[in-house]
């Protein structure tokens, strides 16, 4: 009699089981076909495939958002960078550099120093202030040989091509 109620206590709990995995594949059913219900396709698929598709869908919207997020910033203008703002001055051999420029400036500020030092300028003084969304340099420098001087004209030239 005791081994009757152990058969019955395992066939009833097989049956549980049973039981719950029946749900458990028609609750995977109604997800799956929920799925497929929010995807673009014409025709049945098969599970797999309409895991596919779906990835496929998620991963086209995904890359369609950012697209569209990219489109936004250009129109409201956060994307532009902010114009540089760019004064030589010259007093003797000592020749000054100023830049106002955004944030998301497309120069490295040791080009700038690299631009003066080919020129024939060391850098004597560099400042750079922060305000908001704007930074401004300020770099001071003189000729390395008084003589030969700095050509103030085409350390400009080559200040343009760059930051510009």
């Amino acid at each position: 009699m005791v081994g009757e109620n152990c058969s019955a206590a395992g066939s009833s709990s097989r049956a549980q089981r049973n039981i719950k995995e029946k749900h458990r594949r028609m609750h995977m059913k109604d997800l799956i076909s929920q799925l497929a219900s929010v995807i673009p396709c014409n025709s049945k698929l098969s599970m797999p495939q309409i895991l596919d598709e779906a990835t496929s869908y998620i991963m086209h919207l995904q890359k369609n958002k950012e697209s569209l997020e990219r489109k936004k910033a250009l129109l409201k203008g956060d994307d532009h960078p902010e114009p540089t703002v760019m004064n030589i001055s010259t007093s003797g051999s000592t020749l000054e550099v100023n830049l106002i420029c955004g944030l998301n400036r497309n120069f490295m500020f040791h080009e700038i120093i690299s631009v003066l030092e080919e020129e024939g300028a060391e850098v004597i003084n560099v400042t750079q202030f922060n305000s908001g969304d704007r930074v401004i340099f300020s770099v001071q420098s003189k000729a390395i040989n008084s003589r030969i001087g700095v050509e103030t004209e085409r350390v400009q030239e080559r200040l343009k091509d760059l930051i510009l």
